[in-house]
């Protein structure tokens, strides 16, 4: 194989953390910060070829630096014949990756020595590194370029976490993706989902915030980036599934009473306590439980909705059963919460009833939707081939959308959302609580019983957590009691299930805003732009080690927003972990590949489907209150545009 002539030289002083180069004057204005490079030496009897990045430079000139001379620069601004000539350029090597030739082919070494001084170092070419990397070529899949060499693709490891020999792991292991508003950080996390959906073996539960990926995977266009992402997974043989709120059956006393509350049915009843409320939701199960014909599951169906409701307001009012008294201990406010109770049993236009319909449908049996268990079951414990990629939406603008579509039969329920926000924040935590310890008691219990039938196989189920600081946040407010036991349940199942092959990939725009503990539990990380002061630069140094070079490096990455026009943005990124072959204890720095170039350069199939588009959303809520047809704005298909379908 060729090697190109030496851009410098080892230096003095060096070490294995850390090299000096002497700068050939053939590479003096050559663009070396960010590039990859690699020297040879001898390491006990056994060639060893070592990779690194250039991670920053310098330039001295002795003349410049001597105050003699510095009146001739004053007026001149140059020494005559000095000045240029005189220039000696140092640069700093960050050491990666170290391979060992065996005789047959490169593998992985440790740098156990400082090569001499005068050693060559060389650019790092393709053809150079796709040999290094040989052994490896079935695990690699590849995001973009080195940051400092558009010439130079680079390889990562996108693996699953089953059985070595199949390309895993070995055992699940968590990474996170963090960078500001603009950063590429949705593509580049689409882009590792589509290196992770090559493995068969590995299933995927996306929980959703935000709605983005859920809408991706529904085969609607989202941004910019023109990656057919549905049509790649499908590509790939991969089984995708989207469920909203409105299409999962929720169950359980303790969710119901968390979710009336959260729902407002309180206020309904102008109950404002919050100790008053949680005693109404128990009266509610309370009096569901010890009524006949009545169950959690089958409250709404066939026009028992209002039926289920009377009958538990007047068990309510009902003197002998005591309710009223225990949600008021005082007679005045039992006084006024009955003759409310009273009024809205003679009216069927009052609130309470929208709100109930919403509250009985999400935990009616209609026969269709599966619960949250039965989805994160599905999801671990399905066999390759076939494992799916599931998203769980929670999102308000998917969810509004889905009420839409349910059709006439539920106009009540968008009713109920146009007066108030029924897909609310706190709903969204009672449900992550439950999809946590679902995760956490069923990956146990699938690989115990895989045990007792004589298997090894872990559940092999990576789980992406968008919008990652709304879960497992660094602060929770002292009275929110639902995030203290959202975050307290999560960090526990991300902290016991790697052992089980249930790994996660955590999103967000920042590190600080996640709890630490979490933090300290990831392995791989990419940080994109947007980091690089105050406390997130000291969150980013602490990751990395506070190497000063890294750290420049990394300050030095231009806001993808600053580029004149969309054909010239770069998307940098700094990896860290075990995320590549050619990472050892250093980061690796990236621009990530426009979206043609990923899908071609990892030679993704693409389904060839319409990319959807979504018609556009009603978007402050005053607007939504003024609109007759709910929280979406229905569109007819005579009023689209005509490129709402991609060709």
């Amino acid at each position: 194989m060729t090697i190109h002539a030496p851009i410098a030289a080892i230096s003095s002083p060096s070490s294995t953390d850390e090299l000096a180069l002497d700068v050939l004057a053939a590479s003096a204005e050559s663009r070396l910060v960010g590039a990859l490079t690699f020297f040879e030496l001898m390491q006990e009897g056994r060639r060893v070829r070592a990779t690194g990045q250039i991670t920053s430079m310098e330039m001295r000139n002795k003349f410049h630096e001597n105050d003699v001379y510095k009146n001739i620069i004053k007026t001149k601004g140059r020494i005559p014949h000095l000045s240029g000539r005189e220039d000696v350029r140092t640069a700093r090597l960050a050491p990666g990756a170290v391979f060992g030739h065996d005789g047959a082919s490169w593998v992985h070494e440790i740098l156990g020595t400082v090569p001499a001084a005068g050693t060559p170092t060389y650019k790092l070419t393709q053809a150079v590194l796709d040999e290094l990397v040989a052994p490896y070529a079935s695990d690699l899949f590849y995001l973009g370029r080195a940051y400092g060499d558009d010439a130079i693709t680079l390889p990562m490891y996108a693996k699953h976490f089953g059985n070595p020999k199949t390309g895993g792991a070995g055992e699940a292991y968590h990474s996170m993706t963090v960078g500001k508003t603009g950063s590429g950080k949705s593509t580049v996390v689409k882009f590792k989902i589509a290196g992770w959906a090559r493995h068969q073996e590995l299933a995927m539960l996306i929980i959703d915030p935000k709605g983005e990926f859920s809408d991706e995977i529904s085969g609607y266009g989202v941004g910019d980036s023109g990656l057919p992402f549905s049509n790649i997974l499908k590509g790939l043989g991969r089984v995708t599934k989207r469920y909203g709120i409105t299409q999962v059956r929720l169950e359980g006393y303790e969710l119901f009473e968390d979710v009336l509350i959260s729902l407002g049915l309180g206020g309904d009843l102008n109950i404002r306590g919050a100790d008053n409320k949680i005693e109404l939701a128990t009266a509610f199960s309370e009096i569901i439980r010890a009524t006949d014909g009545l169950t959690l599951d089958s409250l709404r169906g066939c026009d028992r909705g209002e039926t289920a409701l009377r009958t538990i307001l007047e068990a309510i009012i009902d003197e002998e059963d005591g309710y009223v008294d225990r949600i008021y201990k005082s007679k005045e406010p039992q006084d006024a919460l009955k003759k409310i109770i009273e009024r809205i049993l003679g009216s069927e236009t009052h609130r309470i009833w929208k709100t109930w319909d919403f509250l009985s449908f999400l935990f009616e049996d209609d026969g269709r939707r599966q619960t949250i268990g039965q989805i994160v079951r599905y999801v671990m414990a399905s066999e390759a081939p076939g494992r799916p990629i599931v998203s769980l939406d929670l999102s308000v603008t998917g969810n509004r959308r889905d009420l839409v579509d349910l059709g006439v039969e539920f106009e009540t329920l968008r009713a109920a959302d146009e007066e108030r926000d029924l897909f609310t924040d706190a709903l969204q935590k009672k449900i992550m609580f439950r999809i946590t310890a679902d995760m956490r008691r069923l990956c146990e219990s699938i690989c115990s019983e895989r045990i007792r039938a004589g298997s090894k196989q872990n559940v092999n189920t990576l789980v992406i957590l968008e919008e990652a600081h709304r879960t497992v946040p660094q602060h929770v407010a002292a009275d929110d009691e639902d995030g203290k036991k959202l975050k307290g349940k999560f960090v526990e199942c991300v902290r016991e299930t790697r052992k089980y092959g249930l790994g996660f990939e955590f999103i967000d725009q920042t590190i600080g805003g996640i709890d630490k503990e979490i933090v300290q539990q990831v392995r791989c990380f990419f940080i994109g732009y947007g980091l690089s002061m105050g406390s997130e630069l000291q969150a980013v140094r602490e990751l990395i080690g506070g190497d000063p070079g890294d750290i420049g490096l990394y300050r030095s990455f231009k806001d993808p927003a600053s580029y004149g026009s969309p054909e010239q943005k770069r998307f940098p990124w700094m990896a860290f972990g075990p995320v590549s072959p050619l990472v050892s204890n250093r980061p690796l720095f990236f621009n990530a590949f426009g979206a043609g170039e990923f899908k071609d350069r990892n030679r993704l199939p693409d389904a060839g489907h319409a990319i959807l588009r979504l018609p556009p959303q009603i978007a402050s809520r005053s607007s939504r209150r003024q609109t007759a047809q709910g929280n979406v704005d229905i569109t007819s298909i005579s009023l689209l545009d005509d490129g709402i379908l991609d060709d």
